[in-house]
């Protein structure tokens, strides 16, 4: 039986491991290393003796680029410097990324150098060689010559950040280092432009932050409720936010603000307001990518309130920059919404979206372009943009006029947007909001105008000029979603504007309009009737005008009665709510104090136990290396023992078996020893095949060039193929003009008779139309008159329903005043019987204290009277027994004495009561009480 496997010491097995480098065995080196490091004896280790042991074992993975090995060593070492050192495994892990840079720069330096070196002539422009392997190749000399050397560094150091997060994941003891190795992942992916590996690790990092409640029980695990690991992980946040924006990756800036979001929602320590300012930027951004002028224009608004009172921190300038993107992009934002069955559509597509935007910018509403305008209004952003951007809303908003608007704009918008790379972004969308409204008020004032005339006042300087095509296309786009209620009729080349009175749809804009269009008109009709009628009512009945004055009067003084009782109910409910709110504030925070204490005892506690069961596994490890000791040196004796009896008599003796031995047993081992040389047989018979299997792979990687080729004439065949087809395509579509223009050259000739036609039957039908128009206009009166009628109608019966409820009211506030006047009374009696019978009860207690004073008194009179008569010995006791058993009225009226005291003595009993008014001497008085 082989002897057990005993592990020895890190110190012996590193030394081991620098011989084997020595002799220029490193991947047997890292064997032994790694064979060790998995080993019970190290996990076991002291920290201080193994970070030694940890540095060699990364360097050899870091040469021959072993990940797995090298993850697997460091998750062990993790366990073994958790509890006691942690700073050891972040002095490792910093000196490995150091190294592993260092390496890639390197690389990097190396394939310049290879390049370099492959250009023969410094005067030959390109050799044929390379022109023709740029022919089938796309790469250049530099692509191959870094795929080659810098590739596998650059993946390898990409490998190494993931494993790191992975195993730093959830840990208490290491969040600072595993926020630290986050941002410098992500400082990789923007000093690289990695952004296959940036998406990867903003999911690995968001996947991390999922899990952390979910394995919340654990132990040393991260608590989100600590400030400070809330803080860390905002700022790793805000950095992933910043170098998404900076590598243009809108989608995953957009997931990283939602992500800073819900932080900020779990976080109880307020934020820095640089930080909150930086996020709304990034929004500002990720707004205008995604072409929503609504919520870009909020997300300004958001910004500008953050920095307008950071003025140490942000400069004028940056305030000034920031209130002109403030007031363009919410003059930007389209003053018309869709028709109602195209916002019906699309209203519950962009719910979602729209709740998503809102939360994100901390808005209790979805913003809007009135709303928006206010708040511009109301705040100083106009005292803050540039002075030639603040007519700009006055011309918009307020002294819009379609015939001069583009005009009094082209300087504004060729001088100073177009020029300002920081707004010119706005100009086209300014110019869609102005030929919005500049449709809007043509179709107020006009029934139909020019497309010519439109083209004229929608001229916008350059770059922002629209064609006539741009124009018309811009007006059936808005016609096609509701927006405008217009048609275009091109023969006559004019727009013809619906002026249908009962449209429903209202625009968004608060600008002034030319006139009123029909529809409002519609819309105001009743209200318009109804301040008529009130008007005619005025001057018809004065006496209800009066008594309406008198109402309003009498309520006013009600109200103005009133009003001191509930203003002091109002201040002392607010100062009640203050006091609870205080109340409330001042229990969580001594309830979070307490948890604080709690915690700190807590981990204290834990600090304890711990350091008690670090010293006692290090007095068992001792122990355990003593016992070892001892074992190794027996087994050494016995080793030399065995190799005598080898020697001697050629048998491999165990040295365990060594005294239980014979020949029996002798002949086991020689069958044992012929199966191991069998084993070893197979063994060798395994290599063998291993060599085999990789020749037969080195075989198939020479032949990947020749796939190459095969690649390269199978795509020539391709291009080939596709260039006749594009011929194929271009001919036909050719041959298909030839026949439209024929076909349309045959019907032009009957274009003049069709006009002959056209106007014949539009004379034949000018007097039947002229009929219809006027049955409509007698069907049109009819219908007002039944309507008009319809309306007194149920005028006058609201007018009597409401009188009778009038009439009802006021006797029901009556009836409720008689009664409160008869509960008033009916108190008062009750309070006045009460008030009587108090003065009753108060008499007779007086009377009965008084009885029971003059009982009092008498009682001590007559105990006096008692103790003066005389009472022979005999008789005292029960005398006395007597005389407490008597009633004081009793007592009152004793008995005259006789004349002898010797003849009206009593019997000699002891228990015989003495006679009252007897004397009892002084000392059997105490006997007898």
């Amino acid at each position: 039986m082989p002897p057990p496997y005993h592990q020895p010491r890190p110190e012996i097995v590193l030394k081991r491991a620098e011989e084997l480098i020595n002799v220029g065995q490193s991947v047997g080196a890292l064997e032994t290393l790694y064979d060790a490091l998995i080993g019970r004896r190290l996990r076991n280790a002291n920290a201080s003796n193994t970070e030694p042991y940890i540095r060699k074992f990364v360097e050899l993975c870091i040469e021959q680029r072993r990940g797995k090995q090298l993850k697997e060593g460091l998750t062990q070492y993790r366990n073994i410097v958790q509890h006691n050192n942690p700073e050891s495994l972040g002095t490792v892990v910093e000196g490995m990324l150091t190294d592993i840079t260092a390496r890639v720069t390197a690389a990097q330096k190396s394939a310049e150098q290879v390049t370099v070196g492959l250009i023969e002539d410094l005067e030959e422009g390109e050799t044929p060689e390379n022109m023709i392997l740029s022919l089938v190749s796309g790469e250049q000399n530099k692509d191959r010559a870094d795929r080659a050397v810098v590739t596998p560094w650059l993946k390898f150091l990409w490998e190494a950040y993931r494993n790191l997060l992975d195993i730093l994941r959830n840990n208490a003891r290491f969040e600072k280092l595993y926020q630290r190795i986050s941002n410098k992942a992500i400082d990789f992916c923007r000093t690289y432009e990695r952004k296959t590996e940036f998406h990867r690790l903003c999911d690995l990092l968001r996947l991390h932050l999922q899990t952390i409640a979910k394995y919340s029980h654990q132990q040393n695990s991260v608590n989100m409720a600590n400030p400070e690991t809330m803080q860390l992980f905002l700022d790793t946040h805000f950095h992933q936010l910043n170098t998404a924006t900076e590598m243009e990756l809108w989608q995953e800036s957009y997931r990283s603000v939602e992500d800073i979001h819900n932080l900020i929602q779990q976080s109880k320590r307020p934020i820095n307001p640089q930080a909150m300012a930086n996020y709304f930027e990034k929004l500002t951004r990720i707004m205008y990518v995604a072409k929503n002028p609504l919520f870009l224009a909020a997300a300004w608004h958001r910004y500008y309130n953050y920095i307008f009172r950071q003025t140490k921190i942000f400069s004028a300038e940056q305030l000034q920059s920031v209130a002109n993107n403030v007031l363009l992009s919410t003059l930007a934002v389209p003053i018309i919404t869709p028709s109602p069955r195209v916002l019906a559509a699309t209203a519950k597509e962009n719910k979602h979206r729209t709740q998503r935007f809102t939360s994100l910018l901390f808005l209790s509403a979805a913003p809007t372009r009135v709303s928006l305008v206010n708040d511009l209004v109301s705040g100083d952003v106009l005292t803050r943009v540039l002075p030639a951007l603040r007519p700009l809303y006055d011309l918009v908003e307020e002294q819009f006029h379609p015939l001069s608007i583009c005009k009094k704009l082209g300087p504004i918008l060729s001088d100073q947007i177009a020029t300002n790379d920081d707004v010119a972004k706005y100009g086209t969308l300014l110019c869609n909001v102005i030929l919005t409204r500049l449709l809007q008020q043509l179709s107020q004032v006009y029934a139909s105008v020019q497309l010519d005339f439109i083209f004229g006042l929608a001229r916008f300087p350059e770059p922002y000029a629209m064609s006539a095509a741009e124009i018309e296309r811009f007006i059936m786009h808005g016609a096609r979603r509701g927006e405008f209620q217009l048609r275009i009729d091109h023969q006559a080349r004019s727009v013809v504007f619906d002026t249908d009175p009962f449209d429903s749809s209202q625009s968004l804009s608060n600008g002034a309009q030319l006139q009123a269009s029909p529809s409002d008109l519609m819309r105001s009709q009743l209200s318009s009737l109804a301040i008529c009628l009130s008007n005619a009512q005025r001057v018809a009945c004065p006496e209800y005008v009066a008594e309406k004055h008198e109402r309003k009067q009498a309520a006013v003084a009600a109200a103005l009665k009133h009003m001191t009782a509930e203003h002091r109910e109002a201040t002392a409910r607010k100062l009640v709510i203050d006091r609870r709110k205080e109340v409330i504030e001042n229990t969580l925070a001594r309830k979070e104090r307490t948890e604080a204490r709690e915690r700190a005892i807590r981990q204290q506690r834990e600090q304890e136990l711990e350091r008690e069961r670090l010293a006692e596994d290090q007095r068992r490890r001792e122990a355990e290396r003593m016992q070892k000791e001892r074992d190794t040196i027996q087994r050494q004796e016995a080793k030399k023992l065995a190799e005598s009896i080898k020697v001697k008599a050629g048998i491999d003796v165990s040295i365990d078996d060594l005294e239980q031995m014979d020949t029996s047993r002798l002949l086991e081992m020689q069958v044992e020893q012929i199966e191991r040389e069998k084993h070893d047989m197979q063994t060798r018979l395994k290599t063998m095949a291993r060599k085999a299997e990789h020749t037969e792979r080195a075989y198939r990687k020479c032949e990947l060039s020749l796939l190459a080729d095969d690649y390269d004439r199978q795509k020539l065949a391709d291009r080939e193929n596709h260039d006749a087809a594009r011929a194929a395509q271009l001919k036909q579509a050719k041959d298909k003009y030839t026949h439209d223009v024929g076909q349309k050259k045959r019907f032009s000739h009957m274009y003049d008779d069709f006009n002959s036609l056209r106007s014949r039957l539009d004379q034949g039908r000018s007097e039947a139309l002229a009929a219809e128009r006027k049955r409509v206009r007698e069907e049109l009166a009819h219908a007002r008159d039944e309507r008009l009628a319809e309306y007194r109608r149920v005028k006058a019966e609201k007018d009597e329903v409401e009188a009778k409820e009038r009439a009802e009211r006021e006797a029901r506030e009556a009836e409720e005043e008689r009664a409160n006047a008869a509960k008033a009374a009916e108190v008062a009696r009750l309070r006045e019987e009460m008030a009587a019978q108090r003065a009753r009860d108060e008499e007779a207690l007086k009377l009965r204290l008084e009885r029971e004073h003059e009982a009092e008194l008498e009682k001590e009179r007559v105990q006096k009277a008692a103790s003066k008569r005389y009472i022979p010995p005999s008789r005292r006791a029960a005398a006395d027994t007597g005389f407490k058993a008597t009633s004081p009225p009793a007592a009152a009226s004793p008995s005259p004495a006789p004349s002898n005291s010797m003849t009206s003595r009593p019997s000699a009993s002891p228990s015989a009561p003495p006679a009252k008014g007897k004397y009892v001497p002084p000392s059997r008085r105490n006997q007898m009480q």
